[in-house]
């Protein structure tokens, strides 16, 4: 508008002086506005009780920190997954609890009575679809969220590159098929004693990620594990429906597969219950190939320096249309008795934003929950690995992990030991589950 036309009654002077009043405010507003945080009265103290080792957590605080001086009250705690549990229970109890948690989806069901939801007014439903990968979709309920998601950490395939180089094999094997028949090549054995191994499945005892390695067999094989309908969770390892073309069910067909390793009258067998740990196994070089956590790499290098070793994505049904891996997907909750759950939610906002989600997950070789984040980085040959795999991870809902070892552990030492068929082992893990989850 030219200036010698400017409006000069004194309604539109009015009204000229009230949108010039709204967008100096709008300025002030956009320029000083501080993100969900609300600023440093809003943050406060907040006490974070997490599964993640405190090192790298603490180094993401401290960056967080050094913009945002906010967030100078803000700690985390390291605590067990043993004992997570009783101890958020006791602390609870003698008012002493966390402000916030930071739990994976292997804790959710067991706590999640003790903690609040976040509704869909803070996070709309479709935000959080659009934002985070599937299998965070286990912290929703119907009102909200029990967790913002945080990072994930997908099992992978850990190989000895000098071992399977000596075999004459080029590549890790793509699918369990490849692997039942690269077994025997890499396997060693004097008189029956296996003292070099292709693999280590079968028993659950001294395999370190039995639970996550029997679960990814449940879900590769067609079961579901657990259900979720109108009488809430029950458990669903035994079902009526068939694998096609084999007269079994998904969970028989996946425990037939998982046991035979451990079966010395197979051709595929490669591990028991006599030989050590799985882990130490591979960092000694004794084992070709290791099912282990994505961040398990950190550990592998620093264990044993001189470890030829690579990843890849974990072996697939070579039926199978559709990949799948397990995966942890962790996530920060909220106590219903947090002191300070304004302050909590900041953080939680904070810490899982897009500036800060990848920071965590990159230093403990995880990867970030927030789809925009996935993409791997040119300088690291395992992100393009692990970022992938986020995306096509699955979870469930079980109970507390130790419930879950002891009805595992029951079921494959019946199968292993002959003292049940397939079918009845599951019949039991499944009675026993179905009460755990309820």
């Amino acid at each position: 508008m030219p200036f010698g036309n400017l409006p000069t009654r004194p309604f539109q002077l009015i009204v000229l002086g009230i949108f010039i009043f709204l967008a100096f405010v709008g300025v002030f507003l956009f320029a000083t506005f501080d993100g969900f945080n609300g600023g440093a009265a809003k943050v406060g103290t907040v006490t974070i009780w997490g599964l993640l080792p405190s090192s790298a957590m603490d180094t993401q605080l401290t960056a967080l920190r050094n913009v945002h001086k906010e967030y100078a009250n803000v700690t985390y705690e390291q605590k067990s997954e043993a004992d997570f549990d009783a101890q958020l229970a006791n602390a609870i109890a003698s008012d002493q609890g966390p402000d916030l948690i930071l739990i994976s989806q292997e804790q959710l069901l067991a706590e999640r009575s003790k903690l609040s939801v976040i509704p869909f007014s803070i996070i709309p439903q479709r935000t959080y679809l659009d934002t985070y990968v599937p299998i965070t979709e286990l912290f929703l309920t119907d009102k909200g969220t029990y967790g913002l998601p945080y990072a994930v950490d997908p099992l992978v395939l850990f190989y000895n590159r000098n071992t399977l180089s000596s075999a004459g094999v080029a590549t890790p094997p793509t699918s369990w098929e490849a692997v039942t028949g690269l077994v025997p090549r890499l396997t060693q054995k004097t008189g029956g004693e296996v003292f070099k191994s292709g693999i280590a499945l079968g028993t659950y005892g001294n395999i370190r990620n039995a639970r996550a390695t029997v679960s990814l067999i449940f879900f590769q094989s067609g079961s579901t594990i657990t259900t979720l309908g109108t009488n809430g969770i029950r458990a669903a390892l035994v079902q009526s429906n068939s694998v096609t073309g084999t007269g079994v069910t998904p969970a028989e067909s996946g425990m037939n597969f998982y046991t035979q390793f451990s079966d010395p009258a197979k051709t595929v067998y490669s591990w028991n219950n006599a030989l050590p740990e799985d882990r130490q196994a591979f960092i000694s070089g004794d084992l070709a190939m290791y099912v282990g956590y994505a961040s398990e790499a950190i550990i592998l290098k620093v264990s044993n320096p001189n470890l030829d070793f690579d990843m890849a994505h974990i072996p697939q049904p070579s039926t199978s249309n559709s990949h799948i891996t397990y995966a942890k997907a962790y996530a920060f909750s909220i106590p219903k008795v947090a002191r300070n759950p304004g302050g909590a939610r900041a953080v939680a906002l904070a810490l899982s934003s897009k500036e800060q989600g990848a920071q965590v997950a990159k230093l403990l070789s995880m990867a970030p929950a927030q789809r925009a984040l996935l993409t791997p980085s040119a300088t690291d040959p395992y992100q393009a690995i692990y970022y992938p795999d986020a995306l096509i991870a699955k979870g469930w809902l079980s109970p507390l992990t130790g419930t879950t070892d002891t009805i595992f552990t029951a079921m494959i030492g019946d199968i292993t030991s002959g003292r049940s068929p397939v079918d009845d082992a599951l019949q039991r893990a499944n009675q026993a589950l179905d009460a755990a989850v309820q």
